[in-house]
């Protein structure tokens, strides 16, 4: 039997993480929870989008958590968005900052 998918990183209640297309802010999600399945190692968006934009159609597309540090990301690979704000996205590795 496998492990169930982990919690990898959970937002504080008034967190928000970003969802951009390059410069621009497509969305922004709260309650955000990024979970890992051990089995394929694939990571996993939850969370509820406020404040969407045109640019949640295009792509590439980058969920952005900032952090004291700076900020971490991870390329968005699928996403959706339900008719009451609940999204779902596949993610891709984080990417090393420049």
């Amino acid at each position: 039997m496998l492990d169930a998918p982990r919690v990898l990183l959970r937002g504080k209640a008034d967190a928000r993480g970003l969802v951009k297309h390059a410069y621009h802010t497509a969305a922004e999600v709260s309650g955000f929870v990024i979970t890992v399945d051990p089995a394929t190692r694939r990571l996993t968006l939850g969370g509820q989008v406020h404040a969407r934009s045109p640019w949640l159609t295009a792509r590439p597309l980058v969920f952005v958590v900032t952090t004291k540090a700076g900020a971490l990301r991870w390329p968005i690979d699928t996403l959706a968005v339900d008719a009451g704000g609940q999204v779902v996205a596949s993610l891709g590795e984080l990417l090393k900052e420049d």
